[in-house]
């Protein structure tokens, strides 16, 4: 009994699973269609506080944002290492690419499988958010992607970490497929020093 019981359980996730994934496909092609994006973004932490600023990315791997006064951070990806940098203290602090949640939406060939999974589709009015995970590290948190259905365009994402923190990303004004600025993604590459820590 106990395993019939466990069969259905596994069958209804595979179940589950395989819902969640069908009707993705459109996101999936938009987001691969995009190769640059510009604009501005609203960025809300889990207290409520909110700061502004502009984003250019270009993929693949390449990000931009530059938070409007009184903040002073920058946050730059050249494709291999995300810098956060303020200007104000002139302090720099170096991740790898792949231990950011931007990585995600930087790939050169967005999927909504192999080493993520979705686990929820919610239509939200002429809204559509997918949120996904690592499969190696479902604990890390996860990603949501909130995009607008008619035009479809990535309207907005979220990022909850492990300790269930959220911070929103929200996108306005954006442009795609528009030519950026030369020298918009150029960061100086860390020592040896600030790739340990």
């Amino acid at each position: 009994m106990k395993q019939w019981i466990y069969g259905i359980v596994i069958f209804g996730f595979s179940q589950t699973a395989a819902m969640a994934i069908q009707g993705t496909q459109i996101y999936e092609n938009y987001l691969n269609s995009v190769k640059t994006l510009s604009g501005q973004f609203t960025q809300v932490n889990n207290r409520g506080k909110s700061v502004t600023g502009t984003i250019q990315i270009s993929r693949p791997g390449k990000l931009r944002l530059t938070y409007n006064p009184p903040s002073s951070l920058v946050i730059v990806s050249d494709g291999k290492w995300l810098i956060n940098y303020d200007r104000d203290s002139d302090e720099k602090t170096y991740l790898t690419m792949d231990k950011t949640p931007a990585a995600f939406i930087l790939r050169p060939n967005i999927r909504f499988s192999g080493d993520v999974a979705v686990t929820s589709v919610v239509p939200k009015g002429d809204q559509t958010a997918i949120t996904l995970i690592k499969k190696e590290d479902p604990d890390e948190g996860y990603i949501t992607l909130v995009f607008d259905n008619d035009p479809l365009a990535l309207s907005e994402w979220s990022v909850v970490d492990a300790q269930g923190a959220e911070t929103r990303v929200i996108l306005s004004n954006m442009q795609s497929n528009v030519q950026l600025q030369a020298g918009l993604f150029n960061i100086e590459s860390p020592n040896l020093i600030q790739q340990i820590f």
